[in-house]
């Protein structure tokens, strides 16, 4: 499951360098910035399927930078599958949503991503 964490961690990082898993824990905050959680499901033997939950947060005041962040996000995820020694990860982006804040010029948006994994190093 480790390797699977920095994976996601690269992958993500490689779209938006201010991404984080859970929650953005610097003293200094850098917008925009990332968050992802994901929830899972058993598929079947040695396959999972986990839910991606990525909220995107900016200082602005539209919603144009954070668009652009997700459109950036559905291109590199949509389809993507990466193969590696320990997992064979596929990709699929779902909905994305406005989720309100209590600022005016605080704006946040949900998108969901869909990943299959295929465990390859089993013991």
């Amino acid at each position: 499951m480790h390797d699977f964490m920095a994976e996601l961690a690269k992958q993500f990082r490689s779209v938006l360098q201010e991404s984080y898993y859970e929650k953005n824990r610097k003293a200094k905050v850098v917008y925009p910035y990332l968050t992802y959680d994901f929830d899972s499901e058993n598929l079947e033997r040695y396959r999972d399927g986990f839910f991606i939950d990525v909220d995107i947060f900016d200082i602005e005041t539209n919603f144009d930078h954070i668009f652009e962040i997700e459109n950036q996000l559905r291109k590199y995820f949509n389809g993507k599958s990466i193969l590696r020694d320990q997992f064979l990860l596929q990709f699929k982006v779902g909905n994305g949503s406005k989720v309100p804040t209590a600022s005016d010029n605080l704006k946040r948006r949900n998108l969901q991503i869909y990943v299959k994994v295929d465990w390859r190093d089993i013991e």
